[in-house]
């Protein structure tokens, strides 16, 4: 009552109109006092009297307590018989909080449950890296066979006891047989020498034959001709033994598998070195998957994957990484790997494609769920829970990868189960500590809520909009270009300071530097940048030599130069130092044909007008020619 009757008397000498009023609601307030029932009610009747008067906000005590409206979240209001200027709604008390911290968020226990909000402890947590990748199966080219015909001249394909493709092959099955003229004739040849050895012996035991017959030199040359032509050793003692020329000559299979090509039909004829079949062992297949090269840590030769096939849906195969290609694709930036995987049903075919999964253990890391992280642009936000209400927005770091925490029973010989049946995390590098709960559920939610107040605003440093000059053109260039505005400037400053004798060595120097960007433009294959560089190099050497003979004559070649700078920095990137390196200024009062120039600070320092007027001119903020 006395905080009361203290205001009402400081105020009175500005509201002399309304003092009469107010002593009589005092007055009779007073009377009321010794009932706390009237008390409350002579409240309610003096705050509409007080509002009238301009000094509710005066007599009212600051309490610390904050009201919102709950149809419009972002109104908060320190007075409780505020209002919402939206909807008009009278203000309701914001529990467990302030709106006087910018980076916090303050929610009702009613928010939190509507917008459900789950929370999970930032803890170090045993991981795996996966990799989930497409390949493509081939046979294993180890167990792959070709068979051609090894018969000397032209030769026909007789019989053909394997009739297509496909067909499973044991190691000696008969494959075909294959009518030769000349090696029959060579078989004739052989038995002639063998019975000129024979008649030489006088022994009729010896006249049988045996291997040490082959020494002789005209015997050893006819059986080395039919080996040549493609009999076995077999056949030939067989030969020798029957003395009966074979008219056809069996193909054998000489291992295990399937035809994956036949190239002869029978009746055929054909060419020594003519493809006849090419067998496949398919009980064992390769399969080849294309590994981007930041991805390689985690592939390893010798490392367990799981494959999956459209055709089996429902249904995994195991395969072993067998081999790490050291080359990687010039276009793809990939790396092929080539893994085994066992197909004794031979239900894998060559020529399907396949689902492959890698994982390789990372130990433990400090991470959190991948729900609990949004991106924004280049940023990693979280929302930490800081007490009952209080959520705070904080940007972190984080591995943009993925990572899988794996049950237990992991073991080499034994494949962990992949990533679809377990939890994402992301690795924290900073921003987080161990124990800190952060937002994993309902986040997007709070973080629509923390735009209403401006907490993300206040509390995140501005995103960078454009890619710097490096990021436009590449660092050499960028080099060249910078070292360009460097010699501009020092012209610039000898015009502005009214220099005439430094004009030729600084524009000489220009030239040289517009020359070497030119140079590496080139070397860059950009075009249209070493024309532009060229030009200005050109324009440069007009103020060299001799130079101009007087500072009127300077300044034009100067405007010429400025132009196309001007022109090529807007054109190849170097619009992104506007405002942060290079300024654009203009001078309306020069007279030489081309206003604008460069200047490497806000501080205006006119070349146009030198030390007569040297802050005449303004500043532009677009860069354009």
């Amino acid at each position: 009552m006395l905080e009361l009757m203290k205001n009402v008397l400081r105020l009175s000498l500005r509201h002399c109109g309304k003092v009469f009023l107010l002593v009589l609601l005092v007055s009779g307030t007073v009377v009321l006092y010794a009932k706390p029932a009237w008390l409350l009610h002579a409240k309610s009747l003096t705050r509409p009297v007080l509002e009238w008067a301009g000094i509710s906000q005066a007599v009212g005590s600051d309490t610390g307590a904050v009201y919102w409206c709950p149809m419009h979240p972002q109104i908060k209001r320190k007075n409780a018989n505020d209002v919402c200027p939206i909807c008009n709604m009278a203000l309701v008390p914001l529990e467990g909080g302030s709106t006087e911290s910018p980076e916090q968020l303050t929610l009702t226990t009613r928010q939190i449950q509507q917008a459900g909000v789950a929370y999970a402890p930032v803890v170090r947590k045993s991981l795996y890296r996966e990799i989930d990748t497409t390949g493509r199966i081939a046979h294993d080219e180890r167990r792959y066979a070709g068979i051609s015909s090894w018969i000397r001249g032209q030769s026909r394909i007789d019989k053909l006891h394997v009739n297509f493709t496909g067909e499973q092959i044991d190691k000696g099955d008969l494959m075909a047989e294959i009518y030769s003229p000349e090696l029959m004739t060579a078989q004739d040849e052989y038995l002639i020498a063998l019975k000129s050895v024979l008649n030489v012996q006088q022994n009729d035991e010896t006249r049988r034959f045996s291997p040490d017959i082959g020494r002789d030199s005209l015997l050893a040359s006819a059986r080395k001709k039919l080996l040549y032509q493609g009999m076995t050793p077999e056949q030939i003692t067989h030969l020798a033994e029957m003395r009966e020329v074979l008219d056809r000559i069996p193909v054998y299979a000489p291992a295990s598998g399937t035809v994956i090509e036949k190239h002869v039909q029978e009746g055929q004829y054909v060419n020594e070195g003519d493809w006849l079949f090419h067998l496949a062992d398919l009980t064992q297949l390769w399969i080849f998957a294309d590994i981007f090269e930041e991805e390689l840590p985690l592939v390893e030769v010798g490392q367990l994957v799981r494959i999956t096939v459209r055709s089996f849906p429902n249904e995994q195969f195991d395969g072993k990484v067998s081999f790490i290609d050291p080359v990687v694709d010039k276009t793809t930036r990939t790396v092929p790997v080539r893994i085994e995987v066992e197909n004794p049903q031979r239900r894998l075919k060559p020529g399907m494609f396949a689902r492959i999964r890698f994982q390789k253990k990372m130990g433990k890391q400090l991470a959190v769920p991948a729900s609990a992280v949004m991106w924004s642009g280049k940023r990693q936000v979280v929302i930490v829970k800081q007490g009952s209400g209080m959520f705070q927005p904080r940007q972190v770091r984080v591995d943009p990868m993925w990572a899988y925490s794996v049950g237990l029973g992991y073991s080499p010989g034994n494949l962990p189960r992949f990533g679809s049946e377990w939890e994402r995390y992301h690795v924290v590098f900073s921003g987080l500590s161990p124990g800190e709960q952060v937002v994993t559920a309902g986040a997007f939610l709070l973080s629509a809520e923390s735009q209403f107040q401006s907490v993300l605003t206040k509390m995140l440093p501005p995103e960078q909009e454009s890619a710097t000059l490096a990021e436009a053109v590449g660092q050499p260039v960028a080099n060249r270009i910078r070292k360009v505005l460097d010699h501009y400037y020092s012209l610039s400053r000898s015009l502005a300071e009214d220099q005439l004798d430094e004009i030729s060595e600084r524009a000489e120097q220009l030239q040289q530097a517009a020359q070497s960007l030119a140079q590496q433009a080139t070397a860059d294959e950009m075009e249209e940048l070493a024309r532009q560089a060229g030009q200005l190099a050109e324009l440069s050497s007009s103020l060299t030599g001799q130079g101009p003979q007087n500072l009127h004559e300077a300044r034009v070649g100067f405007g010429r130069v400025s132009r196309d700078l001007i022109a090529l920095l807007a054109n190849h990137g170097g619009q992104t130092l506007l405002g942060s390196e290079v300024f654009l200024f203009r001078c309306g009062m020069a007279k030489v044909g081309y206003e604008n120039w460069l200047w490497w600070s806000p501080e205006k320092y006119n070349p146009y007008m030198g030390q007569k007027m040297l802050e005449c001119g303004s500043q532009l903020e677009i860069l354009k020619p």
